[in-house]
């Protein structure tokens, strides 16, 4: 039997060999060097943080301890046991107390938003950073210890706001709009949708500017304005698709007769009401939901339920365009909204309003039964059931123009945010 001689390899052959490994040798380089894992630093905590314990009363002062910027929060991010800044593309846990950061998040990527999500329960924070599509590169974080936790990609608008409630989160663009569980599993997408795998699951209208939002329960309230439409528009829909793979779409009907000043703003939402903020700025409709005794048009804060039907009006003080992007702050059975003019506070389980303080500069939240609102001069306390005021205390805001204040609390200790800046207070 003839030997088979063994294949030669020839110059040429170890050339092209040594090629192909040179260009693999390169392409995983390449690839290592542009992953998310090598352009993030994440340092976490020794050992999550316990929770931090709520306040039995109020302090009789407060004294600045810290301050940091963070421009990608609208109000300060406050977790179970820490305070989250985000600014740049970077994401600080901090001791509540002293600013002392406990853990940290970095991308070379910006930031779009973050916010504290579900702090009762899976307590989270969620990063939302800016990609080639958009805002949609997310990343949640455990709150106490920094680990991070599950991330999504999707595609987005170039700026969103992120806003949860205990189910879910919207994060919502000027052109399109998606809902997340805890999970960061996708319930809906709403609005532009560049490649749709089923073109036929939202409903028809087109061309639209979608301008607040608000979640509660297992529904989404959007305030929009379509190309076609006289006015603005209410619209609700579910934040996860039907058993056909459908948005589903529970009510939307036209809420102004006209467009031509500042749009109203969605302020909260529970699993029965939704509550509008409307500053007058063109009829309303149904002509007959507003009263106006003397001809003129008032701001108001308007209740429809969770189909969109209207159920109740009430005047309240304020601009036709709240300042502050609508900030809300809900704590203690208790909802705040900024009007401009005056702090409405509403029951935060049915949006009832219940009381309005006039002369503040934004939002407040509750702290041992009692209310905390922000003045020029510093905070006003007031009785949580009557907004009846207790007492007032100076709180320097150093640093602070006009911009609004919101006020959260986490144990003893106040945080507020102002533009881009977040400055915590403790008893002193």
């Amino acid at each position: 039997m003839a030997r088979i001689r063994p294949e030669r390899r020839t110059p040429v052959d170890l050339a092209v060999t040594a090629a192909i490994v040179v260009v693999a040798v390169v392409a995983g380089v390449l690839v290592w060097a542009n992953s998310p894992v090598r352009q993030t630093e994440s340092v976490q905590a020794a050992a999550p943080v316990p929770e931090v314990a709520p306040s039995d009363q109020v302090p009789a002062a407060f004294a600045p301890t810290w301050r940091a910027r963070s421009s990608a929060t609208l109000t300060p991010a406050v977790a179970q046991s820490t305070v989250v800044t985000a600014d740049g593309g970077t994401v600080v846990g901090r001791d509540p107390g002293t600013g002392r950061e406990i853990w940290r998040y970095s991308r070379n990527l910006d930031l779009c938003g973050a916010i504290a999500a579900w702090p009762a329960s899976n307590n989270k924070v969620l990063a939302a950073y800016r990609n080639s599509r958009g805002c949609g590169e997310i990343t949640a974080l455990d709150a106490s210890s920094g680990q991070r936790a599950g991330s999504r990609s999707s595609d987005a608008d170039d700026r969103i706001r992120l806003l949860s409630d205990s189910g879910y989160v919207v994060s919502q663009g000027p052109t399109r709009l998606e809902t997340w569980g805890s999970n960061l599993v996708r319930g809906i997408e709403y609005g532009r949708v560049d490649a749709p795998v089923n073109p036929d699951v939202q409903p028809g209208r087109t061309d639209c500017r979608l301008l607040s939002s608000a979640v509660g329960g297992s529904r989404v309230a959007v305030i929009e304005r379509c190309a076609n439409d006289p006015g603005y528009r209410l619209t609700v829909l579910g934040a996860v698709l039907d058993d056909d793979e459908d948005v589903q779409q529970y009510g939307s009907s036209i809420i102004t007769d006209g467009s031509s000043g500042p749009p109203p703003v969605l302020i909260a939402m529970t699993s029965s009401t939704i509550a509008v903020y409307d500053g007058g700025s063109d009829p309303p409709l149904p002509s007959s939901d507003t009263p106006a005794p003397d001809g003129n048009r008032t701001p108001t804060i308007r209740q429809f339920s969770t189909d969109g039907a209207p159920t109740a009006t009430n005047t309240v003080n304020g601009a036709q365009s709240p300042p502050g992007d609508g900030v809300v702050v809900t704590g203690g059975g208790l909802t705040s909204f900024y009007t401009g003019a005056a702090t409405v506070v509403l029951d935060a389980s049915d949006l009832r309003p219940i009381y309005q303080i006039p002369g503040t500069i934004g939002t407040g939240e509750v702290m041992a039964g009692q209310l905390l609102l922000p003045t020029p001069g510093g905070v006003s306390v007031r009785d949580a059931a009557t907004g009846r005021e207790l007492r007032a205390m100076a709180l320097p805001r150093d640093g602070r123009r006009d911009e609004p204040v919101s006020l959260r609390v986490l144990g003893a200790d106040v945080v507020e945010q102002w533009g881009s800046i977040v400055q915590a207070y403790s008893p002193g």
